[in-house]
């Protein structure tokens, strides 16, 4: 198991910070890399897209995301504001 001080000792250079620094909560919707383009949702992080296929939000089935309020990649990064 892993311990929560091993984790805090982590190099701390991440490229994505973890959900939990964004003062906004997480989800899509709040992501700065999310957008919108008829009436779908998308990523626009190339690792996103690398390792799912596609820059639409989709589930492990290929299903878009309706709602992106209630989804999160690990590529979340807060939106700057």
């Amino acid at each position: 198991m892993i311990k929560l001080v091993d984790l805090l000792k982590e190099d701390k250079g991440e490229k994505y910070p973890p959900y939990m620094f964004s003062k906004d909560g997480f989800g899509c919707h709040v992501c700065e890399y999310y957008y919108l383009k008829d009436n779908k949702h998308y990523c626009r992080n190339e690792e996103y897209e690398n390792y799912m296929g596609t820059n639409e939000l989709v589930d492990k089935y290929g299903n878009q995301i309706e709602n992106p309020s209630q989804w999160c990649s690990n590529w979340f990064h807060p939106k700057n504001k």
